[in-house]
């Protein structure tokens, strides 16, 4: 009897098929080589929910703040105000809402759904511009990059999609 692993499905489904063909627990844990308490489980969680499987899928780490209703409501403010800015966006998704939600979480969720930001009057730096020189000689000319914009409390931001 090995402790500590999971059952397999083909497992599980020999421990309900012994059972409901009539074989008692303690047999049907000799058959399968766990203990009585796991063919117990096993049985009464085939009992309430009808499966012998067990789904662990999204049961791990914690769970989002952001439900999928709250994220489709966000991708919808943002489809039809694509000038407003973070602070905008974070405001009107924590209106209708018992608990708040920081700026962050909002950027974050707006990134997982294809949103990116964009600061007004400047393009992305070192993404092979010419005439730019991130790395190379020291004694060479460099032109210099222009200095990004002031972020402040994120007025300067226009969300866009791809």
């Amino acid at each position: 009897m090995v402790r500590g692993r999971d059952l397999s499905d083909f497992e599980r489904g020999f421990i309900v098929g012994a059972r409901m063909a009539g074989a008692s627990v303690t047999r049907t844990a000799q058959l399968v080589g766990v203990s009585i308490g796991t063919v117990a489980k096993v049985t009464s969680a085939f009992r309430v929910t009808g499966k012998t499987s067990v789904s662990r899928v999204g049961n791990c780490g914690r769970q989002r703040t952001l439900n999928d209703r709250d994220a489709r409501a966000l991708v919808q403010f943002v489809k039809q105000n694509r000038s407003a800015t973070l602070a905008q966006v974070t405001q009107n998704l924590n209106a209708g809402r018992n608990h708040t939600v920081s700026a962050r979480t909002v950027r974050r969720q707006l990134h997982r759904e294809g949103y990116y930001k964009e600061v007004e009057g400047q393009k992305a730096l070192g993404r092979g511009q010419e005439g730019t020189q991130c790395c190379g000689p020291e004694d060479g000319p460099k032109e210099t990059e222009p200095e990004p914009a002031p972020v402040g409390d994120g007025s300067a931001f226009i969300l866009k999609g791809l």
